[in-house]
Formats: C-alpha cells, structure tokens, sequence
C-alpha cells in the first residue's frame, strides 16, 4: 500500500472526524466507539507506514492524527488491565475476522453518508439516500450472515454477547441516522 492510498484512508477518518465534531461528539471515548469502524484501516496504514510517511499523514490531516492518539492510547491503557472479559476467548477463524472487519469498515461508511447526506439536506439527490439504505439493508443481512456464521463455528456464548453489543451500538446509530435521513429527505 503506497502513500496515495495511506492519503485517502486518512482523509476519509479526517472527514468523519470533522463530522463527530460538527456532531459535538468531542470526548476520546465517544470518539473511539464512533469511529471503531476505521480499526481495520488504521491497522493496515500502521502495519504498512514508514515513520516519515506517519508524520506526513499526521501533518497533514490533524484530526487522523487526533484519532490516532485516541486509538493509541486506547489500546495502550486496554494492555494494561490486569484481566479483561475477553481474555479467555478462543481465536476465531481468518474467515470470521475478516467478515467482521468487513463490517465495521461498512458500517463506518453507512455512518459517514448518513451524515453526509443530513449535512448536505435538500441539496442530494433523493437517489442517494436511496442507495444508503440499500447498502443499510446489505450490511444487516451481512450482520445476520456473520452473527449464523459464528454460532455455527461454536462460538461461546460470552463472544457472542460481546460481538452483539459492539454490533449493537453501530446498528442503533445507522438506524438513527437513517431516519433522520428520511426525515430530512420529506
């Protein structure tokens, strides 16, 4: 991944960033789960970023850099609990971990045109709603493929609940953005 690709995944969180803000979510932790859908990305600019292109990203984009720290210092303070719920899970398979990036990635997308779209009002196209909640109605049943996929490989009970809640919180904030969106749209 060259650093064209590194520019865009970084200007897609600045984006986002500068829309929680407009939002007055302005707390790291509101911050961290808004924004939990962008984990994926983040990981692969830090797997596959230079120190200098870091800094060049971060200088560029302050509100990627802002994030960044958020999700540093996350993990950062997550490492170092002495115990943590999901310690004693098993690993799950490269397939569900993928999937499951899949759709915290698609999830943050569906978040950012929603408030796209209530941001820019009367001035879309109604075609544009119309294909948010299409890709809403997509990323449900891909959740629903996902939550099958993980009770059919035996996933305990406690993973399942976990995975729920962090799937919940997306799922209650796209629907209501969603019906802000047709609101707004009427």
């Amino acid at each position: 991944m060259g650093m064209e690709n590194f520019r865009r995944i970084a200007a897609k969180i600045e984006r986002h960033m500068q829309q929680l803000a407009v939002l007055g979510v302005d707390d790291a932790p509101n911050i961290f789960n808004r924004m939990m859908g962008y984990m994926p990305e983040m990981q692969s600019i830090y797997d596959a970023a230079s120190d200098k292109q870091l800094m060049a990203l971060s200088s560029e984009f302050p509100e990627f850099y802002r994030y960044a720290r958020i999700v540093e210092d996350a993990f950062e303070a997550e490492r170092k609990k002495v115990s943590r719920p999901y310690d004693d899970f098993g690993p799950l398979s490269e397939n569900l971990i993928c999937s499951g990036e899949a759709l915290m990635t698609m999830a943050a997308t569906l978040e950012r045109g929603y408030q796209s779209f209530l941001a820019n009002g009367q001035l879309q196209e109604p075609r544009v709603l119309q294909e948010l909640d299409k890709w809403q109605q997509q990323w449900l049943d891909g959740l629903d493929r996902y939550k099958q996929a993980l009770r059919a490989e035996g996933v305990e009970t406690q993973v399942l609940a976990t995975m729920e809640e962090v799937y919940g919180r997306f799922t209650q904030r796209i629907a209501a953005l969603a019906h802000q969106a047709s609101v707004v749209k009427k």
